[in-house]
């Protein structure tokens, strides 16, 4: 009988561990380059998740009802459907407090009324890393647009070597004011821009034939449509981005080509200075659906081998926090996020990782009543050597007490009964070898 609410994820024992075995890989590399943690409430007014996309995200977000609490109604707030915008309005509450550019980390779950899939849950973890600064006139911040992919770049290879793949990611990176300046100088019209760059974001799931009957539907001539593949198709490497300038000589879209090329060149940088190879191609059909997004953007793709789908993207964007306050529109920010959920569950459907172990302990201590107060000792100097440890209950049967070390799948038994005390040591045993060793108390 199952009795948990269905599309909300619970992992077995061993799944767990692996799951905190991916979050502590995520986090250790966030706090390399020196973004801090924060965490913010589950719950946020209504007003702020609905300040930009409003209708979109009133179809997704777990609404709460309730009695009024004090002098507020339960009926005003919400599950936060992602870290994105209650980070803004975390921004707005302490501005005065923080030094900017502020570099956060936060990995919490959210929620969303998803439609029910395989590999989405209605409750799911994200792991976010930002940059946040106050707009500048002069100012030029690119570099944390080159910095967070860099991050994101280790955190990726890390999490590959942990569970044991090869495969090389690829960065599919661009700008989306490059397309924006391009498809309304292709078709003099920023509305007919927009819908167009909403069916280039969807492009890989709608599938060629519908695309172009989507765009002859909004009365795009043939011409046009192929004029816009002429676009779509090139094969642009890192050094071969120039090759959009012959697309337009608008300077306002040669200008933007310009910024992504400052991307890359930082990216560059990095690769040569920390001697870690990456593999970067500039996709002009990289748009993210979400249209706050503004600048830069960008997706982590498996090359060789599509399982995991986008493993993480996110991008560059302005003004979230005036959505929230008219009066604050002075914030810009990069950032990205890996789907931590949807990746354990791919790693675990594919059975990359062995998750069957049951616990973290590193030994059990088997249980003597006659010296069970050195036994306890004995557990503390090991916990003081940061081991994790685990001591039977009770005096049961030692083959009971073995058994439930192997059913555990704990590596190592230690022994300290009345026979080891007189000769002053205690005995370690191998639970795979079944090897023992003797150490001097």
């Amino acid at each position: 009988m199952v009795l948990r609410p269905g599309w909300f994820p619970e992992n077995t024992p061993g799944q767990q561990i692996v799951f905190d075995q991916i979050f502590q890989i995520i986090e250790k590399n966030y706090k390399q380059f020196g973004y801090t943690h924060i965490h913010t409430p589950a719950v946020e007014a209504n007003k702020v998740l609905l300040a930009k996309n409003g209708e979109d995200a009133g179809k997704q977000i777990f609404w709460l009802y309730g009695l009024a609490q004090g002098n507020e109604d339960t009926k005003d707030y919400s599950l936060h459907f992602d870290l994105t915008v209650p980070f803004a309005r975390y921004i707005l509450d302490r501005e005065n407090e923080l030094t900017f550019p502020f570099k956060r980390y936060q990995i919490q779950p959210s929620w969303r009324g998803e439609r029910n899939q395989r590999g989405r849950f209605k409750e799911f973890f994200q792991a976010d890393i930002d940059v946040i600064r106050r707009d500048e006139p002069g100012k030029d911040y690119t570099y944390y647009d080159a910095e967070v992919i860099f991050d994101l770049w280790k955190t990726v290879i890390d999490i590959l070597k942990f569970i044991w793949i090869s495969e090389t990611p690829l960065v599919q990176i661009n700008n989306r004011k490059v397309i924006v300046n391009l498809l309304q100088e292709m078709f003099w019209s920023p509305d007919m821009a927009y819908k167009v760059m909403n069916l280039v974001d969807r492009l890989d799931k709608i599938w060629k034939e519908n695309f172009e009957l989507s765009l002859t539907d909004l009365w795009i001539s043939k011409g046009k449509i192929k004029e816009l593949y002429s676009f779509l198709d090139m094969d642009i490497t890192v050094d071969s981005i120039d090759g959009l300038k012959k697309l337009s000589q608008n300077p306002e879209f040669l200008k933007w080509v310009e910024e992504l090329k400052t991307v890359i060149s930082y990216l560059e940088i990095f690769k040569k200075s920390f001697g870690v190879d990456i593999n970067c191609k500039v996709d002009t059909k990289i748009i993210r659906w979400l249209d706050y997004y503004t600048w830069t953007v960008f997706e982590f793709v498996l090359e060789n081998d599509k399982w995991l789908g986008t493993v993480c993207g996110w991008g560059r964007f302005d003004n979230l926090t005036g959505h929230i306050d008219p009066k604050k529109k002075n914030y810009s920010w990069v950032g990205w996020s890996i789907g931590l959920s949807r990746l354990a569950f791919k790693i675990f459907e594919k059975g990359l990782v062995n998750a069957d172990q049951k616990t973290i302990s590193d030994c059990l201590f088997l249980h003597f009543d006659k010296t069970f107060g050195d036994i306890a000792k004995l557990a503390s100097a090991f916990t003081q050597e940061w081991k994790n440890i685990e001591i039977y209950p009770i005096a049961d049967k030692l083959d009971k007490q073995f058994s439930y070390a192997d059913k555990k799948w704990i590596p190592h038994v230690v022994i300290l009964g009345s026979e080891e005390k007189e000769k002053w040591v205690y005995k370690i045993k191998n639970m795979k070898s079944w090897n023992e060793e003797e150490i001097s108390l």
